[in-house]
């Protein structure tokens, strides 16, 4: 029996002792890493993208058209029907991404992997182009009817009546101006068919447009030269697309399947936090969970503004980490902050100050430099586990 009440001493002993030492642990607040720290654990993991790319416009009548954009004065820039053409001179954008797995996928947004346009504009613009073909086909049969009826009127100059009123006719002469009608007569008939076929594409809800995109990407520290940097030597495929208009967001996967064991992966689902367990067990998720996002709440975005232009060094492509704060409680569907972007960080992730992914940088306030969107990571989530 003493035994017994020795031991229970014993393990109420252990027991305060290991209570008393979380106590102390607790009482000591775990501090979020630095900066500087954060830039060094997950530049690795975000890459900049490449996207070549075209549009494809699938005309009614089975043909296609090729373009590369909308220019300043509402045209279509490049446009052609030679595919091989358009090939050569194809749009280029660059964005950002970042690995989410070890099987080289990356998060980035829909118009990084897949390049939207204004389709009503593209339309009206192939509208008033066809409005403007069909003008020409007209003024051109307009000329082969007066052409037709000058040689019309020739033909009685091949009639000449003499003097005792005997008609004699040229019919060399005659021969010769219907065999010039027929010509006409058959231009005509091509110009008017072709018209018509002008007219069954003036439907323009059975035009359809989409882009061709060729996809690859560069990883921090490399260097970069030549569009092949990316290409071909790093090439990817678009996973998947969000088809809600408001979610901007594409999954894109290296065809090698891989991701380089150097690269930082960023857990959609929270579980990196870089505290650890000890992080964990004093209620650091709880306090500062990527989910529960407060007002001046400091936070980091890691990507590639402004592309390549801002990126390249004399040591390879460096990826930049700018900072700012939550200026808006999240509403579920975009996350409003104060860190500065350019062309380029679209598809940046942005992390707290933990180095938890919170977001994903999509789109930047109209005339302003530090009011920016991200998508929030729930929804982020949302989209990944679809």
């Amino acid at each position: 029996m003493n035994r017994i009440t020795k031991l229970m001493r014993q393990a109420q002993t252990l027991v305060v002792g290991l209570l008393t030492a979380v106590c102390m642990l607790a009482a000591c607040s775990p501090k979020p890493p630095t900066p500087e720290d954060l830039y060094k654990d997950e530049a690795s993991g975000v890459v900049m993208v490449l996207n070549k790319f075209y549009y494809n416009a699938s005309m009614p009548n089975g043909e296609h058209l090729y373009f590369t954009g909308i220019a300043e004065d509402g045209s279509l820039e490049g446009l052609t029907d030679d595919v091989n053409e358009v090939r050569r001179n194809c749009g280029y954008l660059t964005g950002t991404a970042f690995f989410i797995d070890d099987k080289g996928t990356l998060l980035t947004n829909r118009h990084v992997a897949s390049p939207t346009i204004d389709e009503a504009q593209v339309k009206q613009c192939l509208m008033n182009m066809i409005e403007y073909v069909k003008a020409l086909y007209e003024a051109r049969m307009s000329e082969l009817t007066s052409q037709y009826n000058a040689l019309e009127a020739q033909k009685s100059d091949c009639v000449t009546t003499d003097y005792w009123g005997y008609t004699q006719i040229d019919q060399m002469r005659v021969s010769q101006i219907e065999s010039q009608q027929n010509a006409l007569q058959q231009q005509f008939s091509e110009l008017a068919q072709e018209r018509s076929n002008l007219d069954a594409q003036l439907d323009v809800s059975n035009i359809s447009i989409h882009p061709i995109c060729q996809l690859g990407i560069a990883y921090n520290d490399s260097y970069v030269t030549t569009e092949a940097d990316f290409l071909q030597n790093n090439p990817c495929n678009t996973l998947r697309i969000a088809q809600d208009k408001d979610t901007d967001l594409a999954l894109i996967q290296l065809r090698s399947g891989l991701t380089p064991k150097k690269c930082h992966i960023f857990a959609v689902d929270g579980s990196n936090t870089n505290g650890g367990f000890w992080n964990r067990l004093f209620g650091k998720d709880k306090a500062a969970s990527p989910t529960n996002l407060k007002i001046d709440q400091p936070l980091y975005m890691i990507g590639f503004n402004a592309g390549i232009v801002l990126a390249n060094t004399r040591k390879g492509i460096k990826v930049q980490m700018t900072s700012g704060r939550i200026t808006q409680m999240p509403d579920g569907n975009r996350l409003l902050y104060s860190i500065p972007t350019m062309q380029g960080s679209s598809g940046s992730p942005v992390v707290n100050e933990w180095g938890d992914l919170v977001g994903v940088n999509f789109a930047k306030l109209n005339g302003s430099d530090n009011f920016n969107f991200g998508i929030p990571l729930q929804k982020v989530r949302n989209f990944v586990g679809e």
